[in-house]
């Protein structure tokens, strides 16, 4: 009896050292970390009702409108805060051309990036979002006008996805590698035109897996 035990401690013994070796060090090792190079969901804006508009004010970020007073602002609905913009609040007469563009973005040092967002509209009206990609923008009003801006082609909702969130895709921005790169979304309309508000929300640039 004593020897049988021996025998099954000693069987167990070789196959764990069997199953020990037959795992190589890369089973352990921990894959890189991918860097999320911006994440803004506009949970610290400070919003308005009604037509109290609060003007999108965060760090980095700029909000510009090139024909009008009105700038992109925040609002909230189910405790979600976002960014909004629709020309129907216009003076009667009036166009606008609203720019709400991001921080600038150093890209040297992270590869395979991609930008992703969320937007919701209302009120259908027509399309009026774009989004664009720079390198050599200065970061003021007049250098709208003299920046290479390269359109992107996000996921936007049709005008029967009204009134819910939809994700733009993972939008490839690997050919961009300055330090100097932001994503601009304009929103171009008019009171007597297009009017579709816009919402835009989740907005971020990360290394894609």
């Amino acid at each position: 009896m004593k020897n049988n035990i021996l025998k099954i401690v000693f069987l167990l013994a070789l196959t764990s050292s069997v199953v020990t070796s037959c795992v190589n060090e890369d089973d352990f090792d921990i894959p890189p970390i991918k860097q999320l190079i911006l994440s803004e969901g506009f949970e610290t804006s400070t919003t308005g009702s009604g037509a109290n508009e609060v003007p999108i004010s965060l760090e980095g970020w700029l909000n510009f409108n090139t024909s009008n007073s009105r700038l992109w602002h925040a609002r909230i609905f189910s405790s979600n805060r976002y960014a909004e913009f629709s020309s129907f609040f216009s003076a009667n007469g009036t166009s606008d051309e609203a720019w709400l563009i991001t921080p600038s973005l150093d890209l040297r040092n992270s590869v395979n990036e991609v930008l992703s967002f969320d937007t919701k509209i209302r009120f259908w009206e027509g399309a009026a979002l774009t989004v664009f990609v720079s390198e050599d923008y200065d970061g003021t009003q007049a250098g709208l006008a003299t920046a290479n801006w390269v359109e992107l082609s996000p996921v936007l909702p049709s005008s029967t996805q009204a009134d819910v969130f939809i994700n733009s895709g993972n939008i490839d921005l690997s050919t961009y590698n300055s330090e100097n790169v932001r994503i601009a979304f304009k929103y171009t309309g008019s009171r007597g035109g297009v009017t579709t508000t816009y919402q835009l929300d989740n907005i971020k640039v990360f290394e894609n897996q």
